[in-house]
């Protein structure tokens, strides 16, 4: 149990500096690109569509998140120098597929960046915190019960 209370109280200062670091580049982001349009990409509205945008951020945030277990954390590829590649193509495969349905954030942090550059409402923002950490919970479940030997 110890052990377990050890990981958490790691991960809370991680995901805190996750959300302060995107809201430092959405800040950014604004202040170079002041009064024009972000990328020209317009705010998506997901009212009509949150079950489809929720299943999109859990199925992707699943595939990132495993993806990311087992190429960039399991012992069995330790000297795998490409972990980088499998990743980014992940990342992009998600952009592509679902991207226009649910703005792509596979990501707490970056659902808030995305709320911040106002491409998305915040009214939303519940749509990438549930789809998202419930993919990234299940994916560390499967990894585990598949990697019993990984810590």
């Amino acid at each position: 149990m110890t052990g377990s209370l050890y990981r958490i109280a790691d991960a809370i200062p991680y995901m805190i500096s996750q959300v302060l670091a995107a809201l430092v580049a959405a800040l950014a982001v604004q202040f170079l690109f002041a009064g024009e349009k972000v990328a020209a990409i317009q705010t998506l509205d997901l009212s009509k569509t949150i079950p489809q945008a929720l299943l999109a951020e859990f199925l992707y945030t699943f595939a990132l998140a495993y993806v990311v277990l087992n190429v960039a954390t399991a012992k069995a590829n330790a000297n795998n120098s490409f972990y980088g590649l499998a990743i980014g193509f992940t990342v992009l495969v998600g952009a592509f597929s679902v991207g226009a349905i649910s703005n792509g954030a596979f990501n707490p942090a970056v659902a808030v960046g995305l709320v911040t550059l106002k491409l998305s409402a915040l009214s939303d923002i519940w749509v990438y915190l549930a789809g998202d950490f419930a993919g990234g919970a299940l994916a560390a479940i499967v990894f585990k019960i598949i990697n019993p030997d990984d810590k």
